[in-house]
């Protein structure tokens, strides 16, 4: 016989047996109202193992105390800010929204956007902020001076700016753009509030002078290019047109024009009165062909005078365009020189915050709250069930095997 028709078969001696005392299921009942009697029982248990219940919700509590106490705490600063660009030409374009955005404003937001990614300005601003031991201040070694970096290959600046951006789950730094006003906020999340605040506005500032220096050797070297560009064509192209003017001021002088017009007007006129004098003159002849020739000569001139017109018209356009440029570019440089015109505004600057925002308190100790709760009803259900459990099962477990001829442990598995 198996083992396991052994146990059946003992089971079902030991339940026939009408010696031995059965025991009911301490929390089966035969009531049609149970879920009024299960309340009941819980009340019932809860008075009586209060202390247990409270012990549990003040346990979850001071483990949530402590949690809160010893976590890291993360403080959020916000700033808002807009961008300017000094081009003259705007590029506007409708969005998916239907809002009208500046292009060059738009270029501008995501490349200041973009610096707060870049390890190399970063750094730079850290470095002349003088930010980097705020950041890396558990990695100072007082005794040698110096930072005990995990790599090597990284001055402190840069490895102070790497831990900035290395973790893209929870960055430090977040933008937005608000659509309604135009303008585009940054928040600093860091586990100091005054470092935070810090990090927020002298980063923006550090950023409006970072892209000046840009915008600033920019436009010098379009003004060194311009500036080539003016004294070719000065000495090239605007002294070839001054000598063709003299070359030719002879002939498509103002004067000379006008004589020869007169001599015509004369010619002409003569020619009128001999016709109706003596139309059979041998005169005549001549006089019409020297009013041939002085036509032929003033339209030679004038298509001459037209020729030069439009061949060095265009050379005097195109130097008076660039002068235009040259000037253009000349007053945006000195404006930028001058500080006067930022390409990165702050309009509400960032201020320490007081409280932290990571971890949330309020929220974790609510959950604390309903843990604990739960888990103390748990715990009394519990100690309650094996409470009843060992008061019906308190007969002496030999006489148990003695009347049933089944051992004491089997009827836990059946």
């Amino acid at each position: 016989m198996s083992l396991e028709q052994r146990s059946n078969d003992q089971l079902k001696n030991f339940n026939t047996n009408s010696n031995v005392t059965q025991f009911p299921n301490p929390y089966h009942h035969q009531n049609s109202n149970g879920a009024n009697f299960y309340l009941l029982e819980l009340s019932l248990s809860l008075k009586r193992y209060w202390w247990l219940f409270l012990a549990s919700v003040l346990i979850a509590f001071l483990g949530t105390l402590f949690y809160l106490e010893y976590t890291p705490k993360i403080y959020r600063a916000r700033v808002s800010y807009e961008v300017f660009h000094l081009n003259q030409v705007n590029l506007q374009q409708k969005n998916d929204e239907g809002r009208t955005i500046d292009l060059e404003k738009e270029f501008l937001n995501q490349y200041t956007i973009g610096l707060f990614q870049k390890i190399e300005f970063l750094a730079f601003f850290l470095n002349r902020t003088g930010l980097t031991p705020l950041i890396l201040f558990d990695l100072y070694d007082p005794t040698t001076d110096t930072y005990v970096l995990p790599n090597d290959s990284l001055s402190p600046d840069e490895f102070a700016a790497a831990s900035l951006i290395e973790d893209a789950k929870n960055p430090v730094f977040v933008f937005h753009t608000e659509n309604s006003s135009g303008l585009t906020s940054l928040t600093v999340h860091f586990r100091d509030p005054d470092l935070a605040s810090s990090l927020a506005n002298d980063g923006l500032r550090w950023a409006n002078d970072y892209l000046l220096s840009l915008e600033i050797i920019n436009l010098q070297r379009e003004l060194g290019i311009l500036s080539q560009s003016l004294s070719k064509m000065d000495s090239n192209k605007y002294i070839e047109l001054n000598s063709a003017e003299k070359k030719h001021s002879f002939s498509i002088s103002p004067l000379v024009l006008e004589n020869l017009q007169q001599r015509l007007i004369d010619r002409q006129i003569e020619l009128g009165i001999l016709e109706k004098i003596q139309p059979s003159a041998a005169s005549i002849a001549g006089m019409k062909s020297e009013i041939g020739v002085l036509e032929e000569k003033l339209a030679e001139l004038g298509n001459q005078k037209a020729s030069q017109s439009k061949k060095y018209g265009g050379e005097a356009e195109e130097i008076a365009k660039l002068r235009i440029q040259f000037a253009q570019h000349q007053a945006r440089l000195e404006l930028l020189q001058s500080g006067q015109q930022p390409l990165v505004r702050i309009i509400d600057q960032a201020i320490p915050p007081e409280n932290f925002s990571k971890p949330n308190a309020l929220l974790i100790l609510i959950i604390s709250f309903v843990v604990g709760m739960f888990g103390g009803v748990f715990l009394v259900f519990s100690v309650d069930f094996v409470r009843k459990t060992r008061q019906r099962l308190s007969v002496n477990p030999q006489e148990l095997t003695l009347k049933s001829n089944t051992p004491f442990y089997s009827i836990f598995f059946s």
